[in-house]
């Protein structure tokens, strides 16, 4: 008799037609003789082995407990039987070599239904979980029941787990879900926390480059310049996330598919780019776990060419790895998406490339291939390399509205951005480098008289000039002369032709966002004044290039060669009045026109909290006691800013006392 009826599981002993307490309860509640029931209970319902009953009496007088008795007889059995289900899992996981594939799943499915309805009994419940784990396919019914027991649920093997998550999708999402967001906030985290240390946990280090040369520079503008802290090397903490994925998702196709799809629905819903890389990463798991055929077998679809999915992202992953696009990794790539097959992979492509630390990649090595133009005469639209790397790009940027509207056409690049952007941009790459020509040709100059002054005035002091005397009396004093910001009119012609487009093109807006991080990075301070107050976040991602802008933009303030400019008005004035109260401003006016926040905005609060963090670094030793009196004055939370803002600020002010009693 089946111990599944009409859908429901029968369970305990009854369900097996063997008497159990209630039966007994009965019988005694019946019965003239007690003790004869008692008896007749025993008879039924002991192991029935002849040769056992002499020994029963024996037992008896040695004051050992049927119950006790039984209970090792079980103990035993279940031992030997634990041994022969291994045996038959082990036959089964051989599938097609195994002749007796179907013979020894049915041993196991009878042992199954026999064995069920004493789910419950602790001595039982692992050899029971160990047959149904050992199963390819276990009975619905019985899955449910176990997904429906939470207890039951909790201890089961992750095996067993996998055929309740096939079938019930949102069970399997109740254990994605956490894991998604721990992985997604540790990243949010830093982006948006008041913590302005860099070191341990930022994405892209800057180089120092206080003594970089002209050569150096040549080759490795806006490339060299930044190195990744990428996440397989740095950010340890997040590989156990990644291996906790991959374990709930084992072999399973269908629930790799699942979690591919959830990952991607997250991208659209919450624009948050990190869902890319955390993908990109279950991906690159699989691939140094798994063979190519399993591997194929898990990330295949019927509706995709896989293997092509598997060498795009391959590659995208040693570039990443790299740090730049070489020429032969271009090629192959360019050769992909070529390919008309690539059209049918376009929107799996795009959300590999929207992984952040892809795109950070992909706007430098931009950048960098246009510093190449300019270094070799060559126009933006004439380099082929630039050309492509501009395509992954716009792909890149455009990537959710490549994959919400499941388009299989790549998205064009406008041509303004490299008739007009382009040469525009290279104007202050150009203009950067006429600089550093001319203070390389300064210090040269100020070194021959420094040479010419010690020559005179050495040997015996008889040979003087008047021209030497003038300059003996400041040559111990290495003052430098006060930095003349003028920004030119052809600039600010060009400037505007810019602003025209960045607003209105992704990779415009992007390419711009790191010309200005370039522009911190090599102390261009007369094209920093010109830039930063222009720029503009791309439309489609303001969210995430906020976030990512501010971060970098705060970090690479306290480098050793940025923060000295503090102690210039000129660099306080343009980092804080013309840039950072202009946005802390329009959040404020944000924050009043719609009082709830997304969780993924930069809200009003945080960018208070960053401002006080950066000023208290910033203050006392590079920015002077005025400056620091009028900005703690503007930067006064307001009323509807959280307890926590008002402490901040206060502690801000408070950096003010040591200085108030040294002047008492």
């Amino acid at each position: 008799m089946s111990n599944v009826e009409n859908g429901s599981v029968r369970i305990g002993l009854d369900a097996l037609n063997i008497q159990d307490s209630n039966h007994l309860k009965y019988a005694l509640l019946n019965c003239e003789d007690p003790l004869k029931s008692i008896s007749e209970f025993q008879e039924e319902n002991s192991i029935s082995l002849p040769s056992l009953k002499p020994a029963l009496n024996l037992l008896d007088l040695h004051g050992i407990k049927r119950l006790d008795f039984h209970a090792s007889i079980a103990d035993e059995l279940k031992d030997h039987l634990i041994k022969k289900v291994e045996e038959l899992s082990a036959s089964i996981k051989l599938k097609e070599s195994s002749p007796t594939y179907e013979e020894d799943c049915g041993k196991l499915e009878d042992l199954l239904e026999k064995s069920f309805p004493l789910i419950f009994n602790s001595r039982l419940t692992p050899l029971i979980l160990l047959i149904m784990k050992s199963l390819p396919n276990v009975n619905q019914n019985y899955l449910d029941f176990i997904q429906s027991n939470e207890k039951l649920y909790s201890i089961a093997p992750i095996e067993l787990k996998r055929q309740i998550w096939t079938n019930n999708p949102n069970v399997f999402m109740n254990e994605l879900q956490p894991l998604f967001d721990k992985f997604t906030q540790y990243f949010d985290e830093i982006l948006t926390s008041s913590d302005l240390n860099a070191s341990g946990i930022s994405f892209f280090t800057a180089l120092n480059h206080v003594n970089i040369d002209m050569p150096i520079l040549k080759e490795n503008l806006l490339l060299s310049n930044t190195v990744y802290t990428y996440l397989f090397k740095s950010n340890k903490k997040q590989i156990p996330v990644v291996n906790e994925i991959c374990k709930l998702i084992g072999t399973s196709s269908s629930l790799y598919q699942l979690t591919v799809k959830t990952l991607t629905d997250l991208f659209i819903k919450s624009h948050n780019w990190f869902y890319s890389t955390l993908k990109s990463l279950i991906v690159n798991k699989f691939h140094e776990s798994l063979s190519h055929e399993n591997l194929l077998n898990l990330i295949g679809s019927a509706d995709l060419p896989t293997e092509l999915i598997l060498k795009f992202g391959n590659l995208v992953h040693i570039c990443l790895k790299e740090r730049k696009i070489e020429a032969k990794r271009a090629k192959e790539l360019e050769s992909i998406m070529e390919s008309k097959k690539f059209e049918r992979i376009l929107p799996e492509a795009a959300f590999l490339l929207a992984d952040p630390f892809v795109v950070d990649m992909l706007a430098r090595n931009s950048l960098s291939l246009l510093n190449k133009c300019v270094q070799n005469e060559l126009l933006p639209r004439n380099c082929t390399e630039l050309i492509f790397v501009l395509r992954l790009l716009s792909v890149s940027l455009l990537s959710r509205d490549i994959i919400n509207s499941q388009t299989n056409k790549e998205p064009k690049i406008d041509s303004a951005l490299i008739t007009e952007y382009l040469p525009n941009l290279a104007y202050f790459i150009t203009d950067f480098y006429e600089k550093l020509y001319d203070d390389s040709i300064g210090t040269l100059s100020n070194q021959a008289q420094s040479i010419t002054s010690t020559l005179l005035s050495s040997s015996t002091g008889m040979i003087t000039s008047p021209a030497a005397g003038n300059v003996a009396p400041n040559s111990s004093k290495t003052t430098s002369p006060p930095i003349v910001l003028k920004i030119s009119t052809k600039k600010l012609e060009i400037l505007s032709s810019v602003k025209s487009l960045i607003g209105e093109n992704e990779v415009c807006s992007a390419l711009f966002l790191y010309l200005v991080i370039g522009c911190f990075e090599l102390n261009d301070w007369v094209n920093l004044k010109a830039l930063l107050p222009s720029i503009k976040y791309p439309t489609n991602n303001s969210v995430y290039f906020e976030k990512l802008f501010i971060y970098q933009f705060l970090i690479i303030l306290l480098e050793k060669s940025v923060i000295e400019q503090f102690k210039h008005d000129w660099f306080v004035q343009l980092i804080f009045d013309d840039f950072l109260l202009v946005i802390m401003r329009i959040k404020d006016e944000q924050a009043q026109l719609q009082e709830n926040y997304q969780k993924s905005d930069l809200s009003s609060e945080m960018l208070y909290e960053q401002t006080y963090k950066l000023m208290e670094k910033i203050f006392p030793n590079y920015l002077s006691l005025n400056n620091f009196n009028r900005l703690v004055e503007i930067v006064k939370p307001k009323k509807n800013h959280a307890n926590t803002l008002q402490i901040a600020y206060s502690k801000l002010k408070s950096k003010l006392d040591p200085v108030n009693e040294m002047q008492l």
